[in-house]
């Protein structure tokens, strides 16, 4: 059945404009990726985790495989492959089928199993937490955590992500607030999320020492009826953008 039948909104779940989402495996790969950007980078151990900035080895990893069952959601946040990937892919299989003379489609088929097609990519992570406990659910919180890798920071994508688990948060788990907290110090971060429309709600005074200076915990959180009026205005927005464009071409 075509797609066509069914709303963008459910084709393109796992999509936003720039990202697509993917489950985190428990194999060796997915295991080196999270170590990678979390545990051998000590900005990113600053700037997300109380923990002392000591090097983790790969098993310390093990500590969010533990917990994933009670996540509303655990995914990486991968840039979709190029069509410069695409076309050397594919270039790539010519080359080889043409050196062992396949002809046959089954033969080639197997030769893409051997050399895959470029997937997505991981830069990051986000997850989507409920309160522990599952006698605390009926209150419907959840609590979002997000990190990029290093060499992918400063492009918008932490903040893509975040917009991308709001809506799933409240538009597909029916969740009525969604909270995060940072570190006075990662300003770039408490920017970041009241840019995307989350509202101080209260600090932890002098909870984290970093470079020997104490420094408050922030918490911010947007509720279900915030989300519904921030995405009606962007929405309206959107449309405005779209008529004057119209207007240009139509003037033109």
């Amino acid at each position: 059945m075509s797609t066509s039948h069914y709303s963008p909104t459910l084709t393109n779940a796992w999509r936003s404009p720039r990202l697509v989402y993917r489950a985190i495996e428990d194999n060796p790969v997915d295991r080196h990726t999270l170590w990678t950007f979390f545990d051998a980078d000590p900005t990113a151990i600053a700037m997300a985790s109380m923990r002392p900035l000591n090097p983790q080895p790969l098993a310390f990893v093990q500590r969010l495989y533990e917990h994933a069952q009670s996540l509303h959601i655990r995914v990486f946040i991968c840039l979709p492959p190029s069509d410069a990937d695409i076309t050397q892919w594919e270039a790539l299989i010519q080359e080889k089928a043409e050196k062992s003379n396949l002809t046959a489609t089954l033969d080639i088929e197997k030769l893409k199993t051997e050399f895959p097609r470029p997937g997505p990519k991981p830069i990051g992570v986000v997850t989507l937490m409920p309160p522990m406990g599952t006698e605390e659910l009926h209150h419907r919180n959840a609590m979002i955590g997000v990190g990029i890798g290093a060499e992918w920071r400063g492009k918008g994508y932490g903040g893509e992500a975040i917009d991308w688990v709001l809506d799933y948060g409240f538009g597909r788990l029916g969740l009525h607030r969604i909270w995060l907290a940072a570190f006075e110090y990662n300003e770039r971060a408490c920017r970041l999320y009241r840019s995307l429309g989350f509202v101080e709600e209260g600090r932890e005074r002098e909870a984290v020492l970093y470079e020997r200076k104490w420094w408050d915990i922030v918490r911010l959180s947007m509720l279900e009826g915030e989300w519904e009026v921030l995405r009606a205005r962007q929405e309206e927005a959107a449309k405005g953008e779209k008529c004057k464009g119209e207007d240009g071409k139509m003037e033109e």
